[in-house]
């Protein structure tokens, strides 16, 4: 590729951070692809012209694939779970995407190309707050 910037790609591209950070890289100049499966996100979020790949990122097939077509050097991973009633719910899918889907997508990583990795861990507080919302506490 003629672009002298490395390629990005931004996992969970199609959520609210993971597309901000997708159209900060692009108006940057930097080559940037999405991988997203899509349960949470809107595929309208993606900008016209940033190649999207549809799936999850513990997906080995799909990974080498975008690794190898996108000569990927970086990636950005924003495809966390974080609904926090919805995780104690269904806390195995939260723990499979989560935990087994990162490891996986780190495990590639490790055996890659790719030189830098930013991890967004979860947006969900822990802990038990002083004062609880709505006054109780």
């Amino acid at each position: 590729m003629s672009d002298s910037k490395v390629s990005v790609l931004v996992t969970g591209g199609a959520g609210y951070i993971g597309s901000h950070a997708v159209l900060t890289l692009k108006d940057s100049g930097w080559r940037v692809a999405i991988v997203d499966n899509l349960s949470t996100k809107v595929r309208e979020l993606v900008p016209e012209g940033v190649p999207f790949y549809w799936g999850s990122i513990a997906d080995t097939s799909l990974r080498k694939r975008v690794f190898a077509e996108q000569e990927t050097k970086a990636v950005m991973h924003f495809a966390g779970s974080m609904v926090v009633p919805e995780s104690v719910a269904d806390a195995l899918a939260y723990f499979e995407n989560n935990t087994v889907g990162t490891h996986s997508l780190l495990s590639a990583v490790v055996d890659s190309p790719v030189t830098q990795v930013l991890f967004s861990s979860t947006a969900a507080i822990y802990g038990i707050p002083k004062k609880a919302a709505g006054g109780q506490g």
